[in-house]
C-alpha cells in the first residue's frame, strides 16, 4: 500500500487500470502524511487499497464493460438492458 523511497513514503494505487495512471501519490515525510494526502487528493479507498482519480475516471468510463467482465450481468433482471441508464429516473 506504501511505496518507501529516500525515508519518504508515498500510497500506490491499488489498481493501475487507467493509461495515465498516477501510479503513487505525493512523496512525504511518514505513513500517515501520505495517507492524509491521498485523502485530501480524494483518491478512493477500496477497502484493499486506495486508487487514483484517473484510474476512478476510467472505471466510470468503462462501468458496463467493467460489469461484464466480472459477470455482474446476471444480477440485472431479464429483459433489461445493458445500458446503465435504463430505469434511472433523471430530473430534466
Amino acid at each position: 500500500m506504501f511505496a518507501k523511497r529516500n525515508d519518504q513514503y508515498s500510497v500506490i494505487c491499488h489498481t493501475r487500470a487507467a493509461e495515465d495512471c498516477s501510479e503513487n501519490g505525493e512523496w512525504c515525510d511518514s505513513e500517515e502524511e501520505a495517507q492524509e494526502w491521498v485523502e485530501q487528493e480524494c483518491w478512493i479507498f477500496s477497502g484493499e487499497g486506495w486508487f487514483c482519480l484517473k484510474c476512478n475516471y476510467h472505471f466510470m468510463q468503462n462501468l458496463a464493460k467493467t460489469r461484464r467482465d466480472k459477470g455482474m450481468n446476471s444480477m440485472l433482471p431479464d429483459g433489461w438492458d445493458d445500458d446503465l441508464a435504463v430505469g434511472i429516473d433523471t430530473v430534466r
